[in-house]
This record gives structure tokens, C-alpha cells and sequence, in this order.
């Protein structure tokens, strides 16, 4: 567990984020860790906003975004989304209308920041 997650996990234990266990994420494999934010984002367009673990061999299945956009951003692994390679630093971003999945490439975890918009 890289140390990202360790602080995650500490402050799912304070109470300062909401923690869920997700497995086969929008019908993907494996399990995900998604902790949301309990602050409303200062954004009122802002709908969620989080951070998403993705276990080793773990995806998102693929999914719409009929009604808002989601930006993740990679800020530890790897990761392939619309088969397209991201690593630390990268942003993808999936607009209103569109599809996309999530594949975890990382020889381990892949943690995702996430935003969704409406």
C-alpha cells in the first residue's frame, strides 16, 4: 500500500471522506476503493469529487456520462482509458455524451483524482 493510500485510509478512519468498496465498478473487474469528499466543492457545478483506488489488475467498465463530464487525473500507477496510456500527472477527461473505461496497467495500486461536472 504506497502511502497515498495509507493517508486515504487515515482520513476515511477521521471521518474527513466518505469510503466505499466497489467491486466490478460499472461491471469492470477486480475491486476499487473510491473515497469521496464530504466538503461541497467551492464549483457549484461540481457534483463528486473524489479519489478512486484502483487494485492490482482492476477496471472501470466501460460507461456513459449521459448527464455530466468526469476528469480524472493519475497521481500514482498507471492506467489506460479509451485506449490511451496516463501516468502520474496526466489528466483524462470525458465529456458530456461520451463513453470511457479504466484499466489499471500498474504492477500493483492506481490512484485517480476525480471530478464530475454537470
Amino acid at each position: 500500500m504506497n502511502k497515498l493510500v495509507v493517508n486515504l485510509e487515515k482520513m476515511a478512519l477521521e471521518g474527513r471522506i466518505f469510503r466505499q468498496v466497489k467491486p466490478n465498478l460499472k461491471g469492470g473487474l477486480g475491486v476499487c476503493v473510491v473515497y469521496t469528499d464530504r466538503v461541497k466543492h467551492p464549483d457549484s457545478r461540481v457534483t463528486d469529487a473524489g479519489k478512486v483506488v484502483m487494485g492490482d489488475g482492476a477496471t472501470i467498465g466501460m460507461h456513459p456520462h449521459d448527464n455530466d463530464s468526469e476528469t480524472y487525473t493519475v497521481l500514482s500507477g498507471r492506467v489506460m482509458s479509451n485506449g490511451v496510456v496516463y501516468e502520474p500527472g496526466d489528466t483524462m477527461v470525458c465529456k458530456k455524451g461520451e463513453m470511457h473505461d479504466c484499466i489499471n496497467l500498474a504492477d500493483g495500486e492506481s490512484v485517480l483524482r476525480f471530478v464530475k461536472r454537470k
